[in-house]
């Protein structure tokens, strides 16, 4: 059970613990921005919650003959990278930016407020997905209806089969990591494209946390879903079978990666964790800063919000 509640639990308080650090270093979103990312990302985060825990009772409490495990199979690819697709779309609508500062030269395009870390760090995780997704689906087999959502093993004259995360199951979250990504950029470009107002500093400081925020969004949600595929691959990793023969021996085979399924059990709950983390830590950017931090309010406060990386 704890390995079902532990990315709820960590990832909550982690998130926490984050802003209780950094508090202090974050500039304050302007009131239609911090509303909207409050409740977009704390919706979302809810949203995740709720479905993450929602099979701790029929698994581990009481018997619940009329779950619906069919559509929790079906949804758990799929609603990370959905609620992903709402959420940077709501905080990429553009906020008013009140009187223009006088002309202003300087070209700015959907990577003006973006730091290189998250670039970096998105990328990686968009393509470990990618190639995880593309590595299952290679290996899957088709069904007796012809769908590919079958692993399976073969030993002698017997064989074994499980359900898995092949071509079939991976097309509608392809569709919507494809969907994700453009979303993701035109959030850039929304938050980027409204011309700066006379606090130029602030501005621009509040625009990199908003850029930071659709980052984490979208990283958040290719984690999440990543840890979707790890727990089926690590359930698939767990195939084995055992075959006699006519001289009474006995011979076992197993999954073609079943030396992973201690990483994969451990490794999905810390990648559920991180995902579900850095979408809380986002709704919490909406809280205002300290009331000792000068990025609050004051002059200053708009100099030194521009240290806002993470």
């Amino acid at each position: 059970m704890w390995l079902l509640l532990f990315p709820v639990v960590a990832g909550v308080l982690g998130a926490a613990l984050l802003r209780l650090v950094l508090r202090a270093k974050r500039p304050r979103l302007d009131r239609p921005a911090a509303l909207v990312t409050a409740l977009a990302a704390g919706a979302s985060s809810l949203i995740m919650i709720v479905f993450s825990t929602s099979t701790v009772i029929p698994m581990y409490v009481a018997d619940v003959p009329s779950f619906p495990w069919e559509t929790y199979g079906a949804v758990r690819f799929v609603l990370p990278l959905a609620l992903g697709i709402l959420t940077v779309l709501l905080l990429g609508l553009p906020a008013r930016s009140g009187r223009a500062g006088g002309a202003q030269l300087t070209r700015r395009t959907w990577t003006s407020f973006l730091s290189r870390p998250w670039v970096a760090i998105l990328g990686i995780v968009l393509a470990l997905v990618v190639i995880l997704t593309l590595s299952a689906g290679v290996v899957s087999q088709p069904d007796e209806d012809g769908r590919f959502t079958r692993y399976v093993i073969e030993l002698g004259n017997g064989g074994a089969e499980t359900d898995f995360y092949g071509w079939h199951y991976s097309m509608a979250p392809m569709i919507a990591l494809v969907i994700l990504v453009v979303a993701t950029v035109r959030a850039w470009a929304g938050i980027a494209r409204p011309p700066h107002p006379e606090d130029v500093e602030q501005d621009i400081a509040r625009r990199r946390l908003r850029s930071t925020n659709v980052a984490r969004i979208t990283t958040g949600a290719l984690l999440l879903h990543l840890a979707a595929i790890l727990r089926d691959l690590e359930s698939t990793s767990r195939l084995s079978l055992t075959v006699g023969a006519e001289s009474g021996e006995h011979f076992s085979t197993g999954s073609a990666f079943s030396d992973l399924a201690p990483f994969l059990e451990y490794g999905a709950p810390l990648v559920a964790a991180i995902g579900l983390g850095l979408w809380v830590h986002t709704a919490l950017t909406a809280l205002p800063a300290s009331a000792g931090s000068a990025s609050a309010a004051s002059p200053a406060g708009s100099a030194s919000s521009r240290r806002e990386t993470a």
